[in-house]
């Protein structure tokens, strides 16, 4: 199942414009910094989860390569850095997800945890 969080996504196709105004120009340059899917939902069955985490992280592993990055805990995550966008799988007990987010946003998101975990926010 998939839940859109964002409205636009930048396909790369332009379009020919006759009339320029900002508003236009604004929404042309706008663009998703992430796509987001549950793979999973199994609401308790931790066993299940762990399963289909560890079986989709065997499976992106033969087909991307050794990951950039792991973060074991209770919301794991195993990340593919790309030279714009970072390939994330993350369990978060209940639910295992698949995002493709932009290296900028996933470094804000990291800036903001680091920041609420020292009680800065």
């Amino acid at each position: 199942m998939i839940w859109p969080r964002w409205d636009l996504l930048d396909t790369g196709f332009e379009r020919v414009r006759t009339v320029s105004s900002r508003r236009a120009r604004t929404q042309d340059q706008r663009m998703a910094e992430r796509v987001r899917l549950r793979l999973t939902d199994y609401a308790q069955k931790w066993d299940q989860t762990v399963d289909a985490f560890a079986g989709m992280a065997a499976a992106l592993h033969t087909s991307l390569g050794e990951p950039t990055e792991r973060r074991p805990g209770g919301s794991a995550a195993i990340h593919w850095a790309g030279s714009d966008t970072t390939l994330v799988l993350e369990s978060t007990g209940d639910s295992v997800y698949l995002e493709l987010v932009t290296n900028q946003r996933l470094h804000l998101d990291d800036e903001l945890l680091r920041m609420d975990e020292e009680g800065l926010l």
